[in-house]
């Protein structure tokens, strides 16, 4: 190794703290941070060390972090980087210090040194082979996914592979007709089906790595990557509840297969990830998929559906809160215990109260902050509800079947732009036979008029 890059490398190894990895020389650094007053956090990819994070105050209060590199992950970084001199190693270190100094993005750093580091390889390699062109540039300056890069050439304006991955790839070569007949190869030969084709979508679930390697070209997933081990890593080393191999399910737009559209997704639910081809952050496909095809969404209702009910519970349940991102929040629901007492839902998405009329104990609703947006009428025939609590939702209405909550004592609608007030409230006043003692309402969000009406209607009972 030349004596110029040597001294490139022990620079980096000294900026980003590299130490080993061995078990005695992790706590001998962990024991040396603690001296100086820092509060460490291992990070681990699987049983694997791969990094410190270190916190402690300033003078000034401030929140000091430093990021301790383990040196397997600056020698695959090495080994990532294409080019003679090793020009990309401070780039991907940078990289992996800013995801681990924000707990929110630990996730992407930990699978960028876990997964992701080869996929690095070759766009690094695409990108010196084609930085210098003018028309990677113009592609580049032209591109929404890129509006912060204002130089193309300079690798530190790219703060993710995704980006990278963005400006290197109209550069690939690729085909996407031939994926169709490649897809439906693995299919005939066994190693994959596809459980959904209709005129829009196609699901594909790959049974081998060969079958998910398809997409190799075509999208920045770990588990399209040629020669590497991250298929079975997702779909063996993982389980569903009942005992099986997971699975990666591939959601095609049928126009991609004529090159009219670049919509592929995967999504593995036993790690909570839904990818587009770009491999950014969890992405939405209600709009785009679920609502556009009864066929994908009747086909992940029901695998979904299953797998939920047989995780039993509602904690820590991905399938759940895959129902509840595809608009199947009635399954949340069908988990509850047909006796229990009291439905409470804070911060998680619940848009449809369903038909709730088997609760025939229950006593309390509580779901806010939950982008609630109906409520089935059926909740009038909780004749044993006393309180009800949907603050902070998006309700613009309420059913007139509230009216026969004769022993609802307690009702929080703050936070909804309710437009419609039902007549039939007025019989949960106290004057008309009902158990209303105090209810919760933003007079600014329903408006003066239906606030008035409100008091109207229910005259014996305390407004907040």
């Amino acid at each position: 190794m030349k004596k110029g890059l040597t001294d490139r490398l022990v620079f980096l190894a000294e900026t980003f703290d590299v130490f080993d990895c061995s078990s005695d020389e992790v706590e001998k650094k962990i024991s040396s941070l603690e001296k100086d007053n820092y509060e460490v956090q291992r990070i681990y990819y699987e049983e694997n060390i791969i990094a410190l994070v270190s916190s402690k105050a300033n003078d000034k209060d401030r929140i000091i972090k430093k990021i301790s590199v383990c040196i397997d992950v600056f020698s695959e970084m090495i080994s990532a980087d294409p080019t003679n001199n090793k020009m990309y190693v401070q780039w991907m270190l940078n990289m992996f210090s800013r995801f681990m100094k924000d707990v929110k993005s630990q996730a992407y750093g930990i699978r960028l040194v876990g997964e992701d580091l080869p996929q690095a390889e070759m766009y690094l390699k695409i990108f010196e082979d084609n930085k210098r062109k003018k028309k990677f540039r113009d592609l580049c300056l032209g591109s929404y996914s890129l509006k912060g890069v204002t130089d193309p050439t300079d690798i530190n304006q790219y703060k993710s592979l995704s980006q990278l991955f963005d400006a290197v790839d109209p550069f690939i070569e690729k085909d996407p007709s031939v994926i169709e007949r490649t897809i439906m190869k693995f299919v005939g030969l066994g190693k994959a089906y596809i459980p959904v084709k209709d005129r829009k979508f196609t699901v594909y679930v790959p049974l081998t790595t060969e079958a998910s390697v398809v997409f190799s070209k075509y999208a920045n997933w770990c588990t399209a990557r040629e020669g590497n081990g991250m298929f079975k890593n997702y779909t063996e080393n993982y389980k569903t509840p009942d005992g099986k191999s997971s699975k990666l399910y591939v959601i095609i737009n049928n126009k991609f297969f004529l090159g009219e559209s670049d919509e592929i997704f995967q999504i593995h639910f036993e790690t909570n990830q839904l990818k587009d081809r770009k491999n950014g952050q969890n992405v939405s496909i209600f709009e785009n998929v679920i609502s556009e095809s009864e066929g994908v969404a009747n086909f992940f209702k029901e695998e979904l559906t299953y797998l939920a009910k047989k995780k039993k519970t509602i904690k820590q349940n991905p399938y759940l809160d895959y129902l509840l991102q595809f608009g199947f929040a009635e399954t949340l629901f069908e988990l509850l215990e047909e006796t229990t007492p009291i439905i409470k839902f804070m911060n998680r998405e619940v848009p449809v109260i369903p038909n709730v009329s088997k609760f025939k104990n229950l006593d309390q609703i509580i779901i806010t902050g939950a982008k609630l947006k109906e409520v089935h009428p059926s909740i009038g025939d909780l004749e044993k509800l006393g309180l009800l609590v949907l603050a902070n939702n998006k309700l613009t209405s309420l059913p007139s079947e509230i009216g026969k909550l004769k022993n609802l004592e307690f009702l929080n609608i703050k936070g909804n732009a309710i437009k419609t007030i039902p007549s039939e409230i007025a019989k949960l006043d106290k004057s008309n036979g009902g158990s209303l003692f105090r209810i919760v309402v933003d007079k600014d969000t329903v408006g003066e008029d239906n606030y008035n009406k409100l008091k109207e209607l229910l005259p014996t009972t305390l407004f907040s």
